[in-house]
């Protein structure tokens, strides 16, 4: 699995719109609360569009952190 981090915002919004960039990358990422989990690795020319919108990353995540991620961030089967 690649590494692992959440990034925290202040608002539903806020952390739905870096979800929606990051799925429209093909990125896995699931939301908890005002924080996006992901493993998605940003391009500098990317993040520049996000970063108003976050309040803190880190890679210090719980247990729970990363359960949610691979329960919510699995592709849907059809």
């Amino acid at each position: 699995m690649d590494n692992l981090y959440k990034i925290e915002s202040y608002s539903d919004e806020a952390v739905n719109t870096i979800a929606d960039f990051i799925r429209s990358k093909g990125g896995r990422c699931c939301i908890a609360g005002y924080a996006v989990i992901t493993n998605h690795p940003f391009r500098e020319r990317e993040a520049w569009r996000l970063l108003p919108l976050v309040g803190k990353v880190t890679d210090s995540l719980s247990d729970w952190d990363i359960s949610q991620f691979e329960e919510l961030s699995a592709p849907v089967a059809h």
